[in-house]
């Protein structure tokens, strides 16, 4: 009967629109899930009856469809360890079936997710909200090969990053090409820390030192190494020698000797002499009786050595009538000497007259045209003479020219001297009473004192002897000059003995603190006292020094090779380990291989300078100080884990706080034929189906595999305007079923109505 086949196809179909409906529910609650795959509803007819002359209402099914291919929409997190899939695929997770503080364990089944909100777990599984454990492939760190063999849960153990002990350091720099030969003090070393084994720090230090145009000397210094890269001492051969000290002066310091001559005529009373020798003066006075030439040269001697400043230079002896000698204390010390007084201009004694017993009385004195008088009455002979002594003296005029003196040893007389050197008058004594006498003595005249034996200056000779060469390198030659010592250190460089006597006369002139002056003439140096007369003692000494071993670099001197490494040697290198290329042309490296031992065995490590004859490494070009550009090694200390990326291609990056990053692990995409066939699991897990065929595995954007967004989720592929959509159709459907069951019903009534 149709009414009943109606009512079953509308009971069919209010089925159907509520599976429908539930669907739209489970969409919707789900919008904001992470990886959530919607669910569509598809709709079959079914008939049983169905030809050209009869239909019998069927209804309808309602089945699911699962969107799993269609992708949702992609934010960015702050999370490192989220994952998102760009295109097809889904991860590979596991689910734990029981967990320990030792030890968790794995269902068989694989299961597959688009929901990518991974976090590090307490155990160092990468985890997301469902429970499902991120698998991938292992990587070897160092290959950076995967194994595809083996599909696990990503374990992350290495939470130590073991230490890599340094094999390589590189070095490039410039040195200045201007710097000083064996430079005092020496320039700066270049410090570089290396690692050993257990990734303990350790200094290696590049010391460099020019010694001489264009050649360098380098020491690799590794304080703490039981192996020393650069050892040794490079030792000259044992047949250097010089004069043997003390040194016999070719010609010898002279002593200084003058001889003073005093007028032979004596010196007037009241007379004074001085001597100036150097920067010292002494004076003498002759009394009022005067004295003769022997006694004025006798007092000039007694005044000379009695003057400590004076006496610490010369010594006077010798008086001979008018003359004595001064001679210089030490041989060869030269002085000045001068002689003067008073004594140079004219002297008039003066007699004055007796008593002025009265006012008219006078006694007066005149030089030319200039008169002074003075009056009685005047008690004695010699309160006129103070009173003249005192008149000539007020005058502005005789002042000028004389000065007047009164005699300490006759009171009746006083002295009239000019002022001036050479300098004469002619005095007259007048007035009312009788006037006595005026006597004048010319000038005395002193003679230019002359050495009689002047000051010779001292030369001295040393002779080198020896060997010089590139094999000669620390032997050392001493010159001391009195208390001054200098020193020249061979450095292989020299090329004869006259090379040798230049470099180290230069170094004397160069020091003109020494007081000599040095030439050169084959092995021969002469040295001369810069002052004539100025003795100097010296002595001359050589040994056969020593010095530590180094590796040689020379420059290029050509206009292509200037400033560039073109050679180097470590045939200065007696004991240490450090080896130089066998090829050095240009292009090739400049390796230098030494072995360190930190305690842990033998260490192998590549010093790198750069390419010979080019500018890609150490250089010689003009600079005050070795200009490092470049200083690098290749180990690392232990490193801990600080934080888990993960690249775009899968690769999971694990960075330690060493400054190193690892990768142990990739994380592969999963694809199928028919992603929507893939069975439902909780939590956005899905798993293989017979439908939807075999799991295939491959890298992350190969093979049509989709790419992997790192710090990325994947959201619901649910869009809410269209579920709303559907919920409205739905909705119509749903109760115009339940209208076609009422309407039925209440046919089926009428007709049983009918039968009544």
């Amino acid at each position: 009967m149709s009414i009943l086949g109606a009512m079953f196809t509308a009971v069919s179909g209010v089925n159907a629109q509520s599976r429908a409906i539930g669907h739209i529910s489970d969409n919707i609650a789900n919008s904001q899930t992470t990886g959530y795959k919607k669910v569509d509803t598809r709709f079959e007819t079914l008939i049983t009856v169905s030809n050209q002359n009869l239909h019998a209402p069927g209804g309808v099914i309602a089945s699911p469809y699962y969107a799993n291919h269609i992708q949702g929409n992609i934010t960015q997190t702050q999370s490192n360890t989220n994952l998102a899939i760009t295109g097809d695929g889904f991860f590979i997770v596991s689910r734990p079936t029981s967990q320990t503080a030792n030890a968790t364990t794995f269902e068989n089944l694989r299961y597959y997710t688009r929901a990518g909100d991974f976090e590090v777990n307490r155990d160092g599984y990468l985890v997301n909200n469902g429970n499902y454990y991120l698998n991938g492939w292992a990587v070897d760190p160092e290959t950076g090969v995967a194994d595809t063999s083996v599909v696990s849960p990503i374990h992350i153990e290495q939470v130590i990053d073991e230490p890599t002990p340094t094999s390589q350091i590189d070095f490039v720099g410039n040195l200045p090409s201007n710097s000083e030969v064996n430079p005092t003090p020496p320039l700066s070393p270049s410090t570089v820390q290396v690692f050993d084994a257990l990734g303990n720090p350790h200094t290696v230090q590049l010391a460099w030192t020019k010694r001489a145009d264009n050649l360098w000397k380098l020491d690799i210094v590794a304080a703490d190494s039981t192996l020393d890269p650069v050892n040794g001492t490079i030792s000259g051969v044992p047949d250097q020698t010089a004069v043997t000290a003390p040194v016999q002066a070719n010609v010898p310091p002279v002593a200084q000797v003058d001889t003073v001559t005093v007028p032979s005529a004596g010196v007037p009373p009241l007379r004074t002499l001085t001597v100036t020798i150097g920067s010292s003066t002494v004076s003498v006075t002759a009394p009022s009786t005067g004295w003769t030439a022997t006694q004025a040269a006798s007092n000039l001697v007694a005044a000379i050595n009695g003057n400590a400043s004076m006496s610490a230079e010369v010594t006077a002896s010798n008086v001979v009538g008018n003359t004595f000698q001064i001679v210089a204390d030490n041989a060869g010390t030269p002085f000045s000497l001068s002689l003067s007084g008073n004594g140079s201009g004219q002297l008039d004694l003066i007699n004055v007259p007796a008593a002025l017993p009265t006012g008219a009385d006078t006694a007066s004195f005149q030089i030319g045209a200039t008169t002074v008088t003075v009056t009685g009455p005047l008690a004695s002979a010699t309160a006129v003479r103070d009173a003249l002594v005192a008149a000539i003296n007020a005058n502005v005029t005789l002042a000028a020219q004389v000065t007047a003196v009164a005699d300490p040893g006759n009171l009746t007389q006083f002295y009239v001297q000019a002022d001036a050197a050479g300098g004469t008058f002619t005095a007259t004594l007048g007035g009312t009473s009788a006037p006595t006498s005026v006597s004048s003595d010319p000038p005395i005249a002193f003679a230019v004192s002359t050495a009689n034996v002047p000051a010779v200056a001292q030369t001295d000779s040393l002779t080198l002897g020896g060997t010089v060469g590139s094999g000669e390198i620390g032997d050392t030659y001493t010159l001391t000059i009195g208390t001054q010592s200098l020193s020249y250190v061979t450095d292989g460089t020299e090329t004869s003995l006259s090379d040798l006597a230049n470099r180290f006369a230069q170094q004397i002139n160069d020091n003109p603190g020494l007081g000599v002056t040095a030439t050169a003439a084959g092995n021969v140096i002469s040295l001369t006292a810069i002052n004539a007369g100025v003795g100097f003692t010296s002595a001359a000494t050589a040994t056969n020094g020593t010095v530590p071993g180094f590796i040689d670099v020379q420059f290029g001197e050509s206009a292509t090779t200037a400033g560039k490494v073109v050679a180097i040697s470590n045939q200065f290198n007696p004991s240490g380990n450090a080896t130089v290329p066998t090829l050095q042309t240009s292009g090739q490296d400049i390796d230098i291989n030494f072995v360190v031992d930190y305690g842990l065995g033998a260490q192998n490590i590549t010093l790198n300078l750069g390419q010979f004859q080019t500018t890609n490494g150490v250089t010689q070009f003009a600079g005050d100080d070795i200009d490092v550009s470049r200083l690098t090694q290749d180990g690392v200390p232990q490193g801990l884990l600080k934080d888990v990326s993960i690249r775009d291609n899968g690769d999971v990056e694990l960075q330690y706080d060493n400054g190193r990053s690892r990768i142990y692990f990739r994380v592969p995409i999963a694809q199928f034929n028919d992603p929507t066939a893939l069975k439902r699991e909780v939590a956005q897990g899905f798993t293989e189906t017979f439908d939807s065929g075999s799991v295939q595995v491959n890298n992350a954007g190969a093979n049509g595999a989709g790419t992997i967004r790192g710090s990325a989720l994947e959201g619901s592929n649910v869009d809410i305007a269209e579920e709303f959509s559907k919920m409205i159709v739905t909705q119509r459907a749903y109760a115009a079923n339940t209208r076609v069951i009422t309407t039925a019903d209440e046919m089926l009534a009428e007709v049983i109505n009918i039968k009544r």
